[in-house]
């Protein structure tokens, strides 16, 4: 009977083996397609999701410049001007005071469709680059192949937003927001996110080691390589991950 312990070192390698044979199901290609319109639309719902974050836990006004009023240059020049509206328009304040959480969530969702374009972007870009490595290392496999691959991989992204949007959460559901200006409380913000980097690079972690297996099991189903050659870049886009996600 094989020790606890063997069992254990034994694990990383099974797991691998299942990831492999996946990548040789007829439905591979689609499951990547299937991950990519999920992580798209889930990126994009996870923005909306942290401007209601933003929205609910930071309750400060702030002064900010009055969009309505124009310039002070127009009203020096135009301020007498007979007509009626540019001069009840320069009667209004400079500065007026808005809900820091209500404008941090309309700019939240003003970034909707980096969303719905970014999550395609860096699917392509991914591809490609591992396309690259692997031929480097000497694999036989196609670009659709790498394209099937990083699909698989992109679904670990998930962990990542949805660990990031609950730190966040928590993060300034404990903190003091108390800048009164714009500046000020994207210091206070900055402060408090800034706090959670380590919880957040713990996912970080997580999620790329989870990438990880998914193009190694890839690149041994896909391009053919040996299971140390297809480690060996599946740690080199691994590492410069990491080094994205600390900076």
């Amino acid at each position: 009977m094989p020790s606890p312990l063997a069992a254990l070192a034994s694990l990383p390698g099974s797991v691998l083996d299942r990831v492999r044979d996946a990548f040789d199901s007829p439905r591979a290609g689609a499951v990547a397609v299937a991950m990519l319109v999920i992580v798209t639309v889930g990126t994009s719902v996870g923005l909306v999701a942290l401007g209601a974050v933003f929205d609910a836990t930071v309750d400060q006004q702030i002064t900010v410049d009055n969009p309505d009023r124009p310039s002070e240059s127009t009203c020096e020049a135009f301020g007498d001007d007979p007509d009626p509206l540019i001069g009840e328009q320069c009667d209004e304040p400079e500065q007026v005071e808005v809900d820091a959480g209500s404008e941090l969530r309309d700019a939240a969702n003003g970034y909707i469709h980096y969303g719905l374009l970014g999550v395609p972007i860096w699917w392509v870009a991914f591809a490609l680059a591992l396309h690259v490595g692997a031929l480097v290392a000497g694999g036989s496999g196609s670009v659709g192949d790498s394209f099937v691959i990083a699909g698989w991989a992109i679904g670990a992204e998930l962990l990542r937003l949805g660990a990031g949007i609950a730190a966040i959460w928590y993060t300034l559901s404990h903190a003091t927001i108390t800048g009164s200006t714009f500046e000020a409380l994207t210091a206070d913000l900055t402060a408090a996110i800034t706090s959670a980097t380590g919880p957040l690079l713990i996912v970080s972690a997580v999620g790329i080691a989870i990438q990880w297996i998914v193009v190694v099991g890839g690149l041994e189903a896909e391009h053919d390589l040996g299971r140390g050659v297809a480690a060996g870049v599946a740690t080199f886009f691994a590492a410069i991950a990491l080094l994205i996600a600390a900076v």
